[in-house]
């Protein structure tokens, strides 16, 4: 018996302040552009439905202020309508304020750092909290490791080539659970493969996101998260 859990996930509150320019991430040099007007042509491909959508991300000229970082904002249009990105450059390290997986919390990902050889790890915490049945609450916690794979490496999506490319690997590791169940629960083995493509001036080219965790109650599997998506750099327009 296999249920899948819903129920509402933290609220989060966030401060915006607009600005005409933003001091993050310009030029040919780095793995995202800022320069408003830049747009990315994208498809994600749900590979559990075979079903594909497309959409747009375009570069505004206004930034936004999360947890007293300075994020830019794009503009994400697609099939299902107009919503906001935030991305940071802060030197090296890159960072979105986003969730790591439908329908995990916002937070700040730390998901690149160019500067780094391969080989080399980084870890961010991953915690939420998810109620069922009105009353009954599950805690989660893990870490999620980042891992440079390659760099200076080369990948062909959309029918295009990109040169100096670095692949960096997420994996969730070391998993805790508890709840208020009157049983005791564990984690089922996870599923998980994920890769993202950078390319120097494109920024992210490629993703495979593969994630399914499951928990058991005495016998009754539950599922915590379960995606698995490929997203393409159909074409760009890089100011």
């Amino acid at each position: 018996m296999k249920k899948v859990l819903f129920g509402c996930f933290y609220l989060v509150l966030f401060s915006v302040s607009c600005k005409k320019h933003s001091p993050t991430g310009d030029g040919n040099n780095s793995y995202m552009t800022t320069a408003p007007g830049t747009t990315w042509n994208y498809e994600s491909i749900d590979n559990s439905a075979a079903t594909t959508s497309n959409y747009t991300l375009t570069s505004t000229s206004t930034d936004s202020t999360i947890n007293a970082r300075l994020y830019h904002i794009f503009s994400n249009a697609g099939s299902n309508g107009t919503s906001a990105e935030y991305y940071n450059v802060s030197g090296s390290d890159y960072y979105q304020y986003a969730s790591l997986s439908t329908p995990l919390p916002l937070s700040e990902l730390k998901y690149l750092v160019d500067n780094i050889p391969s080989g080399t790890s980084w870890t961010e915490p991953l915690a939420f909290t998810q109620t069922i049945a009105g009353a009954i609450t599950i805690n989660f916690s893990a870490i999620v490791k980042y891992t440079i794979e390659e760099k200076g490496s080369t990948v062909s999506v959309g029918g295009k080539t990109y040169n100096d490319v670095i692949k960096v690997s997420t994996e969730i590791t070391n998993p805790t659970i508890n709840s208020s169940l009157p049983v005791p629960i564990t984690i089922e083995p996870i599923t998980q493969n994920i890769h993202a493509y950078f390319a120097r001036k494109y920024g992210l080219v490629k993703r495979d996101f593969q994630l399914n965790v499951d928990i058991n109650a005495v016998g009754t599997v539950f599922n915590l998260l379960n995606q698995n998506t490929t997203t393409n750099l159909l074409s760009s327009s890089i100011q």
